[in-house]
């Protein structure tokens, strides 16, 4: 009785409770008294030098390697521990028990990234994670922050998430300068945008982002990445050594702008479906060619140009279209996703919904971009399991920051949060007229119709396959001013 709190218990409590304060302290103590406290200074001077001389150089890098770690420790203890047991009293977070004892909710851990602090808080008894969802609010007044969540650890255990700054708000993301010509162009590195940091981002479409799906809601920003990505491939688009498939199932209201850059182009989910046969049968005899030659892996020319499949909505093509239109289209795309990436295939999808009745393949797809999407689940559909709880909180992207995305490649474990760039009407025509300057691009044309019925292939005709009196009848034929088409 009346044992509780002796001083042994509380002073052996505490050292329980801050393992690290007390190893730093027995580690530290006797090397002062080997070594003198004089030099320890010294070497404590010259850490706080290397340690400043780091975050001015490169702050990014410090900041993934040291700051994150820093900076956890000095908010938990003087921003979130000083005022905890107010802010949770005021708050109605603070339970009692039977015998009138306050039951106080644990400050356990924090966790800080460049934009968010995650709290890890161990619950008071009688607590349950619904008592926190509905003082969010309150909590994020508090400790001002300007968005918070809520998640489940374990039982007893949750994070609070509280976004403590909006790095877009004022950093201003240039378009980048098209590159001029082919020596230019680094497939390796296509610049898109700027991640969090200010640092270009750049994919790889080379060896890494073979195959990329954007998730994102209504107005996130997913033609912001798609007109970047084709605005990096400008000089190879020109110069015919990149070719762009696409399929804009809403009528060509996204990308009808850019068909003479094109190579195919479809505006219904029955064209796109024919469009995908026309680029998997393509490929497919690319890929028997080459097999044949001893050739494992292809570098983009005008005779083995890289094909890069673009598709908007990528739902209306896999579930809200027909089902021998969703069946078919499936099996290819996912032929494509799987085959042919050593002969220059490429594949770029965008979704609203990244669930698996909509994108049942999205597990092929080494890359993976969430922009701002409808709910919290979509997040970790999208980038891959336990995305969100790494702090790759897409759902919380306020709507005017169109164009801010997570995004998770392969061989990083960590979401980058970045925002791609945004192409304005004018850039798009500047883009085309780029690209078509040279005439190295086939445009999309309308059906040629011949004397003796249509073109099958209404995109180029080959007259190799046409005889000497077939060329008299077409020769014959052009000569008329009755108004017909004129053969191109």
């Amino acid at each position: 009785m009346g044992t509780e709190k002796t001083p042994a218990r509380v002073v052996g409590g505490w050292m329980w409770r801050h393992p690290r304060t007390m190893g730093t302290t027995a580690v530290l103590t006797p090397t002062g008294v080997m070594v003198g406290y004089q030099t320890m200074l010294w070497a404590a001077g010259i850490a706080v030098l290397m340690g400043v001389s780091w975050r001015l150089l490169d702050a990014p890098t410090f900041d993934r390697f040291a700051g994150r770690l820093l900076r956890a420790w000095w908010r938990r203890w003087v921003i979130y521990q000083r005022q905890w047991m107010r802010v949770v009293a005021s708050c109605g977070l603070v339970t009692s028990d039977h015998r009138g004892d306050q039951l106080v909710p644990k400050l356990v851990g924090v966790r800080s990234n460049w934009v968010w602090d995650s709290l890890h808080i161990r619950m008071a008894k009688g607590q349950e994670p619904e008592d926190y969802g509905q003082a969010l609010d309150r909590l994020a007044n508090s400790f001002k922050a300007h968005a918070a969540s809520m998640r489940i650890l374990k039982p007893g255990k949750i994070a609070l998430d509280f976004q403590r700054r909006e790095p877009f708000n004022e950093m201003a993301i240039p378009l980048p300068a098209m590159p001029e010509s082919i020596d230019a162009v680094d497939l390796r590195k296509l610049e898109i945008g700027r991640d969090e940091f200010g640092r270009p981002f750049h994919l790889d479409l080379l060896k890494r982002d073979i195959h990329v799906l954007l998730a994102g809601e209504t107005g996130a920003g997913k033609g912001s990445w798609l007109w970047g990505i084709q605005r990096a491939l400008a000089p190879l688009i020109r110069a015919g050594h990149v070719r762009l498939w696409v399929i804009d199932p809403k009528g060509g209201m996204e990308f009808g702008g850019g068909r003479e850059m094109f190579h195919d182009f479809a505006e219904s989910d029955r064209e796109g479906l024919e469009l995908m046969r026309r680029y998997v049968a393509e490929l497919e005899k690319r890929k028997f060619d080459l097999g044949r030659q001893g050739i494992r892996d292809t570098t983009p020319s005008r005779e083995t140009p890289l094909d890069v499949l673009i598709c908007d909505e990528l739902a209306a093509m896999t579930a809200y279209s027909d089902r021998d239109i969703r069946v078919e289209f499936h099996q290819l795309l996912s032929k494509g996703l799987t085959q042919y990436r050593a002969v220059g295939g490429r594949i770029i999808g965008a979704t609203q919904e990244p669930t698996k009745d909509v994108v049942p393949m999205r597990g092929l797809f080494p890359t993976k971009i969430a922009l701002r999407v409808d709910a919290a689940s979509y997040v970790d559909m999208c980038l891959g399991e336990g995305m969100r709880d790494l702090g790759a909180f897409a759902d919380k992207i306020p709507a005017y920051l169109a164009g801010v995305a997570y995004a998770k490649t392969d061989g990083r474990k960590e979401p980058r949060r970045v925002r791609a760039a945004f192409s304005t009407d004018d850039d798009i025509a500047e883009l085309v007229a780029f690209c078509t300057e040279l005439g190295n691009v086939t445009p999309i044309r309308p059906e040629v119709k011949l004397p003796d019925g249509t073109v099958t292939n209404p995109y180029q005709v080959d007259f190799e396959d046409f005889e000497d009196d077939e060329f008299e009848e077409i020769e014959q034929f052009e000569g008329e001013d009755d108004g017909d088409e004129e053969i191109a």
